[in-house]
């Protein structure tokens, strides 16, 4: 049962953006007939906080790690957390949503924290495959090592499906882009907020039935954006993307690129009809 002391409050943090268009983003965008347009990509990361518990669901990109692949920190990860008045020290546990290079990178840098991430997650990328040349463009290898010491040091837990971390917040894997994708339910006093991650880098993604155009198993993907329309068709649930510049939008900033979720500044409805999303799944 909730009560009113396992409510949260919770920010996104926007450390970086770049341009992007649609014809990059998604996979097999020509098949839509739809004019390739810019469309940005923000990246954020996510502070949950209440209960006398300091979360955090990812840790951004290392500056010089992302610098190799042309991707650059607007705002420091620690900075932003500053702005939160939170230093590394207060953060008590990081949920890695996956092990994607702009998710776990400054995940050494909290010393007192336990790291959660889905064991699909951790044993592909610790298995034969997660070395293969076309995998570790986005899984950094001293990244990977990081955890594998997090979890010799036994500060790496390891999440079966789902599970409840702390009263009020709930990691569920997903799976699609990667093979241990999860999203986090956070309970806020204005209601459930659930930080999709990268099981939806864009609200398109799930209006429309448009796949990202990286991912580890389609179907898998498929079926995650059909758990996300669900939940977001509740009342009291708002589904979070991970890296869509409407959420920038959407909320308030209490301070600069640190967005309260619980703080709408427009009405927003993040789906097209249902027809749209069946004729485009006719197209494909």
């Amino acid at each position: 049962m909730f009560t009113p002391d396992t409510q949260y409050e919770v920010h996104a943090l926007r450390y970086a953006t770049r341009p992007a268009y649609n014809a990059h983003e998604f996979f097999r965008f020509e098949l839509y007939g739809d004019p390739d347009v810019a469309i940005g990509m923000d990246y954020f990361f996510w502070l949950v906080r209440g209960n006398g518990q300091t979360l955090l669901v990812d840790c951004g990109f290392d500056g010089g790690r992302a610098a190799v692949k042309n991707r650059s920190v607007q705002t420091d990860p620690l900075e932003l957390l500053a702005r939160m008045d939170v230093r590394p020290e207060d953060v008590d546990q990081v949920v890695i949503s996956h092990m994607h290079y702009d998710h776990v990178g400054n995940v050494e840098l909290f010393p007192n924290a336990t790291v959660s991430m889905a064991r699909e997650e951790y044993d592909f990328w610790s298995g034969p495959y997660g070395n293969r040349e076309l995998m570790r463009i986005l899984v950094e290898q001293e990244e990977l090592g990081i955890i594998q010491n997090l979890a010799k040091q036994e500060r790496l837990h390891l999440i079966d499906g789902s599970e409840e971390l702390i009263p009020g917040v709930t990691a569920t894997r997903l799976g699609g882009h990667t093979p241990g994708q999860l999203m986090v339910d956070v309970t806020t006093s204005s209601g459930q907020i659930v930080l999709a991650s990268d099981a939806i880098h864009y609200y398109a993604e799930m209006e429309l039935d448009r796949p990202f155009n990286l991912f580890t198993d389609l179907a898998e993907m498929y079926r995650g954006y059909e758990v996300l329309r669900e939940l977001n068709a509740r009342p009291d649930t708002t589904v979070i993307a991970g890296h869509d510049p409407r959420v920038t939008m959407m909320f308030e900033a209490d301070l600069p690129n640190c967005l309260n979720l619980s703080k709408p500044q427009h009405e927003f409805s993040p789906f097209a009809d249902a027809s749209a999303a069946s004729r485009h799944s006719r197209k494909a």
